[in-house]
C-alpha cells in the first residue's frame, strides 16, 4: 500500500473550483516536489493530504499510523504572545544542524522570515516524520540559508527513507533532486519523472524561459582513440 493515495480529488471553496479531479500517490522513499502558478491549487493540494481541508470528492488514503511533518509556507506569531523558541520547540537541539541554535532564546515574534523558516523545519523534523511535507521551505532564506535547509532536509530523507513532499518554485532544485514531479494548475497537467515533465507542452507553456535544461541520458558518447 502507498502511504499517501489521491483517489480522483475535487475542492471547492467558498463556491470556486480550486482543484480538479487530481489523483496521485506518494509513497516511501520517495521525493515528490509539487510546482504550478501562484494561485493554481499548490498549497490547498498539500492541506488536502493534511487532512485541513477534506474534499468536495474523491477521497484520500493514507496508511495507518503515519507520522507527519509539516513546514507551512507562512507561520505568523501574535507580538503579544510570549514565546521564545526554546517553548516552541520539543527538541531545541533540532536547531543545531541548521545553524539555528543562537535562535534558542529568541522570541517567536521576533523572528525575521529566514530565522523562522529554520525554526520551522525543526518543528516539522522532531517527532522523525515517515512524510515531510515542506510548503515553499526556502522563503526569506539568502542563497546560502537555501543551501543549508535543502542539504538538511535531503541529508534527513536519505538517513531515514521518509517520503518527502514539497512545494517549490525552485525549478533548478527540483530537476535535479526530485523522484517525482507534479505540475498543478487546478488540476494535475502532467507528472512524472522530471526528464519527462520537462518536455510536456503544459510544463513548457507555465515555466518558459524559466524552465532548466535537463540533460537526457539517451544517447552514447563515442570515444575516440588517439594513435
Amino acid at each position: 500500500m502507498k502511504y499517501i493515495d489521491v483517489k480522483d480529488v475535487s475542492l471547492t471553496l467558498n463556491g470556486q473550483a480550486i482543484l480538479s479531479h487530481v489523483s496521485c500517490s506518494f509513497d516511501k522513499g520517495q521525493i515528490t516536489t509539487i510546482i504550478g502558478p501562484n494561485g493554481g491549487g499548490k498549497t490547498s493540494l498539500v492541506k488536502l493530504i493534511l487532512g485541513i481541508y477534506k474534499p468536495s470528492s474523491g477521497r484520500i488514503v493514507t496508511k495507518k499510523h503515519l507520522k507527519i511533518g509539516y513546514m507551512p509556507q507562512r507561520f505568523q506569531v501574535d507580538p503579544v504572545l510570549p514565546m521564545t523558541v526554546r517553548r516552541f520547540l520539543t527538541h531545541p537541539a533540532d536547531l543545531a544542524p541548521l545553524n539555528a541554535d543562537y535562535l534558542i532564546d529568541y522570541d517567536m515574534a521576533s523572528l525575521s522570515g529566514g530565522e523562522m523558516q529554520r525554526v520551522l523545519l525543526a518543528y516539522a523534523l522532531q517527532n522523525n516524520p515517515d512524510v515531510l511535507i515542506l510548503d515553499e521551505p526556502t522563503g526569506g532564506l539568502d542563497v546560502t540559508g537555501e543551501q543549508t535547509l535543502y542539504a538538511h532536509v535531503l541529508d534527513y530523507q536519505r538517513q531515514t527513507g521518509c517520503c518527502l513532499i514539497m512545494v517549490s518554485h525552485d525549478l533548478h532544485f527540483v530537476m535535479k533532486q526530485t523522484d517525482q514531479v507534479l505540475c498543478v494548475n487546478h488540476h494535475i497537467c502532467c507528472s512524472g519523472a522530471p526528464e519527462t515533465v520537462s518536455a510536456h507542452s503544459h510544463y513548457q507553456a507555465l515555466f518558459g524561459d524559466q524552465a532548466p535544461y535537463v540533460h537526457h541520458h539517451d544517447h552514447t558518447h563515442e570515444r575516440k582513440e588517439h594513435a
